[in-house]
């Protein structure tokens, strides 16, 4: 730091444009001090993000835009799942995840590689991905950037895999010469190949198409009543083909094949078994000589393969004990004649989905979608669920399904009825059905069909809970002692500590922390696993703290905090944008030299403003007033001859920067005080700087001069002492030596 004041002697050296800044190595000008390089403090923005859509089979290809100054990006990713019509919304901001291991990535393109082993039956491929990117400079310690944007075109970075082909049919037994394959078209296709094989394993390709989702494969007639699979696949405008869809079986009828049986049916079908299907048919004759077994295939709701359950079944039923709950499943049957060797098969039985006259069956099941939403009282629940599997088929035979609801304390404890009798629930625009019950921990729901002869009661769903409530009391320290953690990190700043208690009629499992530069957007999750509070210490102040390494000095932070229940669930959290007293707004304490160094910021821009102490000789000399960009004045008065000379530079409650430039965070420091200067050699322009200057503002503390040694007209020896405080004033470090050089880097 540059004394206050240039020193007088009578060799008219007094106030030169340069003078020794370091005594022992370096000498500087008061030009080069005052005028410090323009520092970076934050990265911008990539201006554009795009993903790849539909154009590779198990991975996406994000690119953005540079950002100056940037030498390395870090990606976060979120999934929303596509709704029946194709349409998606866009994903909450607590969705996304950091992809790992891709932390810094420093080039502007990545690939993230979704499916390393694509199937045609993956999920994924219903997925839509956003991602967005920050901008890092980790060794000139910039600031990390804003995140981008998703909710805007330009930088939505939303982007698909590239889906095989869907809903794939053969046909079984419609024709003697031909098999027609059919399929959804895929938006980004181009083209179709059609592939063909007598195993899923060993398949080659029959066909192209272009402008059309079927095709015809001719059958020759040494290939009638041979079964074969079909897959099809999309290729797109990148001549990218994409995984081969799920197979189809299709054959052509041989001359002579029996015909299909008729009459299938389920005869336990609507609800009646939570376990097993009955299915039942009517017999073909079988003429002299010809032996007759039927084989038994099904496909359903949620599957659309046709799947074979048994072949060589001599008799007109068959027990299906393969099926699961929530499923509609449908039967078709295949008569198959043998005859001196000879094996020829019916067409499938006209009994399927598109049937007039479906061969349908569902178990007794409990609704696959359950959940629990806010009540109209905060002591009351919503409950929500979609109608079991099958409810469409139980309302055109005159039934429909009622069900049951149960609670417990536990999730896997034992779980009692709430309603004595079964209810329908009310359905809402979205077509859930909805029942309005008192607040318990956990709930479980059972479907009951009173038609039934048998089993009249599905078994339990599984657990839910409802999602508790936003924590309260949060908030976040500024410039605090943090007991649990008090390292600094690479910046030099402390930890912040950010405490709540937990919501007044909630009692959630854990919770999740969310920080942000801003209090509306770009929420970043720091904790990946739930803090838990500790048993019997709920109605206590919970903590966390955070000590990110990525932490930069001068940076306020916004937390969220979000209550979740025992299954991580939660949406629930603090509202940063209405906290008027911005209590969850935080930072972490500087170490003393950090500390000296933007305090010295400060110092140096108010010097700028001075006239009289950049005058050369005894021009120096006299007294001025100067005023804060922001608020507060210096005072300068400089006297003196040849047995000495004295320099007063007093601040009186002066600022020059806002927090993050923010007039609305208060000032960044406001100086009140003396660092005034004692020439007592005139000739070496030695001697010693005095008194102190208390700091307020982000980082309030004291700047004590007394121990600094003034030599050739600069300081060049000695220390600074610091000592720093927290916003209410205690004490956070105390009292302490600091380097004289520093500042001076």
């Amino acid at each position: 730091m540059m004394a206050a004041g240039f020193l007088l002697n009578s060799c008219a050296a007094f106030f030169q444009d340069k003078i020794p800044m370091d005594t022992q190595t370096l000498q500087g000008s008061l030009a080069d001090f005052l005028t410090p390089p323009v520092e970076i403090k934050q990265l911008g923005v990539s201006k554009q993000v795009a993903a790849s859509q539909g154009e590779y089979q198990g991975q996406i290809i994000v690119t953005w835009s540079a950002v100056d100054y940037a030498a390395s990006y870090r990606i976060e990713r979120a999934a929303v799942k596509r709704n029946a019509n194709g349409t998606y919304s866009l994903p909450d901001e607590t969705d996304f995840r950091q992809l790992i291991p891709a932390d810094y990535v420093s080039d502007t393109s990545y690939t993230d590689v979704i499916l390393p082993d694509p199937q045609s039956t993956d999920e994924e491929y219903d997925n839509v991905y956003f991602y967005r990117i920050f901008a890092n400079n980790i060794k000139h310690n910039y600031t990390e950037s804003e995140p981008t944007d998703f909710t805007k075109e330009e930088t939505s970075g939303a982007g698909w895999l590239f889906a095989p082909p869907v809903n794939v049919e053969a046909e079984k037994g419609k024709s003697t010469t031909d098999v027609k394959i059919t399929w959804n078209a895929s938006t980004t296709a181009d083209s179709y190949r059609v592939y063909r094989g007598v195993s899923t394993d060993s398949m080659e390709r029959i066909g192209t198409v272009i402008g059309k989702t079927e095709f015809t494969n001719d059958i020759k007639q040494a290939e009638q009543g041979i079964e074969f699979y079909y897959k099809v696949t999309a290729v797109n405008d990148l001549f990218i083909e994409s995984q081969m869809s799920a197979p189809a079986l299709g054959y052509a009828l041989k001359e002579g094949a029996p015909v299909a049986p008729s009459g299938i049916t389920v005869t336990n079908g609507r609800a009646e078994s939570r376990s097993v299907l009955e299915v039942k048919w009517d017999s073909v004759s079988a003429a002299e000589g010809t032996t007759v077994t039927y084989s038994l295939y099904r496909n359903s709701s949620t599957d659309s393969v046709y799947t074979l359950i048994k072949s060589g079944i001599s008799g007109d039923h068959f027990t299906d004990e393969t099926v699961k709950a929530g499923n509609v499943y449908y039967y078709y049957v295949q008569t198959v004649a043998e005859k001196a060797g000879e094996v020829i098969k019916s067409p499938f039985s006209e009994t399927g989905a598109e049937s007039a006259s479906p061969a349908v069956g569902f178990l007794l099941s409990a609704p696959s979608y359950f959940e629990a939403a806010d009540g109209a009282e905060d002591s009351t629940i919503l409950l929500r669920w979609l109608p079991s599997a099958g409810a469409s088929y139980m309302a055109a035979d005159g039934n429909a399904f009622t069900y049951f609801i149960y609670q417990s304390d536990d999730a896997n404890g034992v779980y009692g009825k709430i309603n004595a009798e079964a209810v329908s629930g009310t359905l809402d625009s979205e077509g859930y059905l909805c029942y309005e019950v008192s607040k318990y921990p956990y709930y479980k729901i059972s479907a009951y069909n009173p038609a039934s002869s048998d089993q009249t009661e599905s078994a339990l769903s599984s657990a839910i809970a409802p999602i508790p409530a936003a924590p309260q009391n949060v908030e976040a320290s500024k410039c605090a002692y943090v007991a649990e953690r008090w390292n600094p990190n690479a910046n030099n700043v402390y930890p912040v500590k950010i405490t709540w208690k937990k919501p007044a009629d909630d009692n959630p499992s854990g919770y999740y922390i969310f920080r942000s530069t801003k209090p509306d957007s770009s929420f970043k999750k720091l904790n990946e696993n739930a803090v838990v509070p500790v048993t019997g210490l709920n109605d206590e102040v919970l903590y966390y703290v955070d000590s990110d390494p990525s932490t930069k000095v001068g940076a306020v932070y916004y937390y969220k905090v979000v209550s979740v229940n025992s299954l991580n669930q939660g949406k629930k959290s603090n509202d940063p944008v209405n906290d008027a007293e911005h209590k969850c707004m935080g930072w972490g304490a500087l170490t003393r030299e950090q500390w000296f160094r933007e305090y010295n910021k400060t110092i140096k821009e108010s010097q700028k403003k001075l006239t009289l102490m950049h005058k050369g000789s005894l021009d120096a000399l006299g007294e001025e007033t100067k005023s804060g960009t922001i608020s507060g004045t210096i005072y300068y008065k400089a006297s003196g001859g040849l047995s000495g000379a004295s320099v007063i530079m007093k601040y009186t409650s002066y600022a020059d920067f806002y927090i993050n430039n923010d007039p609305a965070l208060g000032v960044y420091f406001c100086l009140n005080g003396n660092s005034d200067t004692e020439i007592t050699n005139v000739t070496s322009q030695s001697g010693s700087m005095k008194k102190s200057v208390v700091c307020t503002g982000m980082y309030p503390g004291t700047a004590y001069y007394d121990g600094i040694q003034i030599k050739g007209g600069a300081a060049g020896g000695g220390y600074y002492e610091v000592e720093i405080r927290d916003q209410t004033g205690s004490v956070v470090l105390n009292k302490a030596h600091v380097d004289w050089v520093i500042g001076e880097e």
